[in-house]
């Protein structure tokens, strides 16, 4: 009984030492997530492409992925479809009850993901949240993926490139006229190296101006594109 007690005076004094920012960071999730909001609710798509070279150099070669391999030959590759919120907040895990995704579906699936584990955890994270069906959600990642043309200077750069996200932005608005803007786009980086371009959509799956929906952009100045592997 005494030891017990001991136990518990230890726990109680070292939860004590915690301040309460640190006790709520503890259970918290990424401040502009809304986890296990409304299914179907939420005001626009954000279709993030992510640049496999940076995401190997950031932690893809830390973790052993396979697409990080010499001769990979992987650019441009698909993250992920996301509701979004105006504001920059952003729903995930809405419906656990669709927490199952359907062998036919992953077939679908197959044809942008590499990565069955990814293509499963996208559904479960953002998917369930868009009111969709797996299926027709895979198909509109399909869809988009294949309406983008890549600018050329992306399509398999040999060397590493420097460029200003805006630069990038401009780049993939030239390369598809009258379907994408500038405004449309929005650069993620990670350490200053390229990890993902981001394109806004409606909920109608129309190219739209981004405004204050993706909040983590990379601001100015140059970046680092890694060369293809």
């Amino acid at each position: 009984m005494r030891l017990r007690h001991m136990i518990a005076a230890t726990l109680f004094a070292c939860s004590m030492m915690l301040s309460p920012a640190a006790l709520q960071g503890a259970a918290a999730q990424d401040e502009h997530e809304h986890y296990g909001a409304e299914p179907g609710v939420f005001d626009l798509y954000l279709l993030s492409l992510s640049w496999s070279p940076g995401f190997c150099d950031i932690e893809g070669d830390r973790k052993g992925k396979p697409e990080c391999r010499s001769g990979a030959g992987l650019g441009i590759v698909v993250h992920g479809l996301w509701p979004q919120f105006e504001n920059g907040d952003y729903p995930t895990f809405c419906d656990r009850s669709k927490n199952f995704v359907p062998s036919a579906s992953l077939a679908i699936a197959r044809e942008i993901y590499r990565d069955k584990g990814l293509a499963i955890g996208e559904w479960r994270k953002h998917g369930e949240c868009s009111g969709l069906e797996p299926s027709l959600y895979y198909h509109a990642e399909i869809g988009l993926f294949h309406k983008i043309k890549i600018p050329p200077t992306l399509a398999s750069p040999a060397a590493p490139l420097r460029a200003t996200p805006a630069e990038i932005a401009l780049a993939f608005a030239t390369a598809n006229p009258g379907l994408i803007e500038p405004g449309m786009v929005s650069v993620s980086c990670r350490r200053r190296e390229l990890q993902e371009v981001r394109f806004c959509l409606t909920k109608d799956l129309a190219f739209r101006n981004c405004g204050n929906a993706v909040p983590d952009a990379c601001g100015d100045g140059e970046i680092t594109v890694p060369a293809v592997r």
